[in-house]
C-alpha cells in the first residue's frame, strides 16, 4: 500500500491544509465499516471511468437515491468525501477508483470495498508510474478481486485483459461489448447520427434503440457498463434507455461545440491517454465535414513508452488524412517527425506551436462546415484554444 502522507497528490496541497484532509480520510476510514457494503459499486479502468459513473447514476437513479464521486478531483480526496456524504437515506454510491500509481487501489480499498466492481478498458495510460499494461492490469484488477462471493463484478467483455479479471474472482460475472457471441449485454448497429451516438442496446431477446448525447464510438461501453449494471438490479430496458438517453457527457470529455465563422468543435480536452487520442480521430472521420482539422497537445506520464505511443498516433493521422493537423509542443514532436517521416503533405502540418499560435492560425482559416478536434492532456491547457475559437467566447 502506498504512503498516504509521502504521496505525490499533495505538492499542491497548502502544508495548512494537510492536517484536515488526514484527518478526513481517517474519519472516512471508520465511517465506512457502518454502512452496507452492498451500497458501494467501484469503477476503473484507463479510459471512460468518469462517463461510467455518471451514466450509472442517471441508470441507478430510476430507481433509488444515488450518490457518485465528484468529477474532476483527486481520488485520494474524492472518496473519502465521497463516503463521509452517504447518508442513511443514500441507497446506493458509485466510487470511480482511478489510480496512477502503485498501492493506490489498496488504498482505497482499505477505505472501502465494493460489492459490485466495474472495469471499462485497460491501456497504456499513466505507464510512467504504473509501469507496462501487464503491472496496470494487476494493479485496477484489485478491485475485482476484493469482491465478495456474493458480488458482482462488470467486465468489458471485448477487452481481452479485462475479460481475463473475471479469473481473479468467485464473485458473479456480466459482460459487455458489442459482440453477441461473448457479452451478456451488448451494442448493435453502433453509429453515429448528426454528431450523436446511437445504438442498439440487447439483452438476452430484449432490444432497444438509444440515441444519446455522447459522441464517440467508444462512448458505447460506458453506457453498456451503465446498463449492465442497471440490468442486473432488475431496473427495464425500457427505463434504462431513458436513463442513458439523459446523460450529459462531463465537460471538455469529446463535447460538440459551435465554433469561431460556422465551425464545429469537438471538445476532448480534459485528458489524452493514446487508445483515447486514436478513437478521437477515428470519431472526426466519421463525421460529415468540409474540412477536418486535428490539433493535438502531448501525452503525459507514458514514461519511456512515450515517443513509441506519439508515433503511433502519428501513423493513425496519416492513415485518416486530415485537411490541416495543427500540434503543440514536447512529446507532440514525435507525433509530427513521424508523419513528415511517412510522407505527409508539409502544407498540412505545422507543429512545435504555442496554444496562441494555434489560436492565431485558426482564426484566420476557420469557415462553415470545418469540424476541428482538440485534444491533448490536461496540462497543455488546450481549453483555452477551445474558448478562443469558440462562437460564444467572452471578449
Amino acid at each position: 500500500m502506498i504512503d498516504i502522507n509521502t504521496h505525490p497528490v499533495w505538492k499542491g496541497v497548502s502544508k495548512f491544509k494537510k492536517p484536515a484532509h488526514l484527518l478526513r480520510i481517517k474519519i472516512a476510514r471508520q465511517y465506512a465499516k457502518f454502512i452496507p457494503k452492498l451500497k458501494f459499486i467501484g469503477v476503473t479502468g484507463s479510459v471512460g471511468k468518469t462517463s461510467t459513473v455518471l451514466a450509472c447514476k442517471s441508470v441507478l437513479s430510476e430507481k433509488y437515491n444515488t450518490l457518485t464521486t465528484l468529477p474532476s478531483l483527486d481520488m485520494i480526496f474524492n472518496l473519502p468525501i465521497t463516503i463521509l456524504k452517504t447518508t442513511p437515506k443514500v441507497e446506493k454510491v458509485v466510487l470511480e477508483m482511478g489510480i496512477e500509481y502503485p498501492g493506490e487501489m489498496d488504498f482505497y480499498l482499505g477505505l472501502v470495498k465494493p460489492s459490485v466492481a466495474i472495469v471499462t478498458r485497460i491501456s497504456t495510460q499513466h505507464s510512467e508510474f504504473l509501469g507496462d499494461i501487464k503491472n496496470i492490469a494487476s494493479e485496477k484488477g484489485k478491485l475485482v478481486e476484493a469482491l465478495p462471493e456474493d458480488g458482482l463484478a462488470i467486465l468489458n467483455g471485448d477487452d481481452s485483459i479485462v475479460r481475463k479479471m473475471a479469473e481473479r474472482t468467485k464473485a458473479k460475472t456480466i459482460f459487455f461489448g458489442t459482440d453477441p457471441r461473448v457479452n451478456d449485454v451488448w451494442a448493435s448497429n453502433v453509429r453515429i447520427e448528426k454528431f450523436q451516438l446511437v445504438f442498439g442496446l440487447n439483452y438476452g431477446a430484449e432490444s432497444v434503440e438509444v440515441t444519446t448525447k455522447f459522441l464517440g464510438l467508444h462512448s458505447v461501453y460506458p453506457l453498456l457498463a451503465a446498463a449492465a449494471l442497471g440490468i442486473n438490479f432488475d431496473i427495464p430496458l425500457t427505463k434504462i434507455k431513458k436513463a442513458l438517453e439523459s446523460v450529459e457527457p462531463a465537460d471538455h470529455r469529446l463535447q460538440a461545440l459551435e465554433g469561431h465563422n460556422g465551425s464545429i468543435i469537438l471538445d476532448d480536452t480534459y485528458n489524452a491517454a493514446p487508445i483515447a487520442v486514436e478513437e478521437a480521430i477515428d470519431t472526426l472521420n466519421r463525421v460529415t465535414a468540409r474540412r477536418r482539422i486535428v490539433i493535438l497537445g502531448e501525452m503525459k506520464e507514458l514514461g519511456e513508452l512515450s515517443e513509441k505511443m506519439h508515433r503511433e498516433v502519428g501513423q493513425k493521422i496519416f492513415r485518416e488524412k486530415p485537411d490541416l493537423v495543427l500540434l503543440g509542443q514536447g512529446d507532440a514532436n514525435f507525433i509530427a517527425k513521424e508523419l513528415l517521416e511517412l510522407g505527409f503533405i508539409p502544407q498540412r502540418l505545422e507543429y512545435n506551436l504555442k496554444n496562441s499560435e494555434m489560436v492565431s492560425k485558426l482564426l484566420k482559416i476557420l469557415s462553415k462546415g470545418d469540424v476541428v478536434l482538440i485534444k491533448g492532456a490536461r496540462s497543455n491547457r488546450l481549453d483555452e484554444v477551445v474558448k478562443r475559437i469558440s462562437a460564444s467566447k467572452k471578449g
